[in-house]
C-alpha cells in the first residue's frame, strides 16, 4: 500500500550538465503531473511524464527542475562564418557595393547559426538520472506513509470488528424481545402462543429483522479490505469501494435492528475515519 503524499530529490552532473531535481506529491484522483524549470525542457517533456508514470500511478505529482549547463554554447559555426564572410566580400566585390565590414559580418552571422539539436542527447542522460533518483525517493517516503496508514486502519477494522461482534451477540436478545412484546399483545387480544396468528406474526417481523445477509457480506468486505491492505497495486478506488459498500450494509442492518442502532453509530463512525484515511491511498 502507497501514500499519495511525499516528496523526493536527486542530483546528476555529467560533462555539460548538473541537474536538480525536487519532486512532491499530493493526492489526486487521477495522475497529474506539473513541471516548472528555469531551463525550456519542452523537448524532453514526454521522456519526464512516461518516467513519472513508471513510478506513480495515482496523484497530484509537482516537479520543480534545476538545469546548469557547464559549457559554452557556441552561437554561430566559426567555419561557416569565415566561408560566408568571404563569399559576402566577393558580392561586395562583384557588384562594387558600398557596404562596410560590420554589414558583412551582421549577415555572414546571421546566416552562420550553429545547429540546434532538437534534443540533447546528455541534458536527457542528466534529467533521466537525475529524476529517477528523486522518483525512488518518492517512492520510499510513499511507502513509509503508506505503512503508518495501513497500520492505522487494521486498527479501525479491528474496532469494526468488536463492534459487529457485540450486534452479532446482541441480536437474539432483541430477537426475544420482539418476540415477548408480540405475545403480551396476543395475551392482551385473548389469544394463545400457539395460535396461527401470533406465529405468522413472530415469524413476519422476525423475517423483517433478519440480518444474516448483511454480517455475512459486512464480514466478506472486511476480508477483502485486508487483502488490499497487503497488495503493491493501486488499491485506493477498491478501498473506497468496499467501505462505501460496508457503510450501506451497516445502515440496513441499523434499520432492521433499530434496537442496536447505537452500535451501528459508533461503526459508521469507525467506517468514516477509514474514507478519511483511504482518500490519502494510491
Amino acid at each position: 500500500m502507497f501514500s499519495m503524499t511525499g516528496y523526493g530529490s536527486g542530483t546528476f552532473e555529467n560533462e555539460d550538465w548538473a541537474v536538480n531535481i525536487f519532486v512532491k506529491s499530493l493526492n489526486g484522483k487521477t495522475l497529474e503531473v506539473f513541471i516548472k524549470s528555469n531551463y525550456n525542457l519542452m523537448s524532453l517533456e514526454f521522456l519526464v511524464r512516461k518516467l513519472v508514470k513508471e513510478f506513480i500511478r495515482r496523484g497530484t505529482v509537482n516537479l520543480h527542475i534545476e538545469v546548469k549547463r557547464k559549457g559554452i554554447i557556441e552561437p554561430v559555426s566559426l567555419d561557416a562564418l569565415f566561408r560566408n564572410i568571404n563569399f559576402f566580400k566577393i558580392i561586395r566585390e562583384k557588384l562594387n557595393l558600398n557596404v562596410g565590414d560590420d554589414t558583412i559580418l551582421h549577415l555572414a552571422a546571421k546566416f552562420s547559426e550553429a545547429p540546434k539539436e532538437e534534443i540533447d542527447p546528455s541534458l536527457e542522460e542528466a534529467v533521466s538520472c537525475a529524476l529517477t533518483d528523486a522518483l525512488k525517493e518518492l517512492l520510499n517516503r510513499r511507502a513509509e506513509e503508506g505503512e503508518h496508514i495501513r497500520k492505522y486502519m487494521e486498527e479501525r477494522l479491528v474496532s469494526i470488528e468488536e463492534l459487529l461482534q457485540k450486534i452479532i451477540q446482541s441480536r437474539e436478545e432483541v430477537y426475544q424481545r420482539v418476540k415477548k412484546r408480540v405475545l403480551e399483545k396476543a395475551k392482551e387480544l385473548g389469544l394463545s402462543e400457539n395460535n396461527a396468528l401470533v406465529l405468522n406474526e413472530i415469524a413476519l417481523i422476525l423475517s423483517k429483522m433478519d440480518v444474516e445477509e448483511e454480517i455475512s457480506r459486512f464480514k466478506a468486505h472486511l476480508t477483502k479490505s485486508r487483502e488490499l491492505f497487503r497488495s503493491q497495486d493501486e488499491v485506493g478506488r477498491k478501498l473506497e469501494f468496499l467501505f462505501q459498500e460496508m457503510h450501506r450494509e451497516i445502515t440496513t442492518l441499523s434499520n432492521k435492528l433499530p434496537d442496536l442502532s447505537h452500535l451501528a453509530v459508533e461503526i459508521k463512525t469507525e467506517i468514516d475515519r477509514l474514507k478519511q484515511q483511504v482518500a490519502n491511498v494510491e
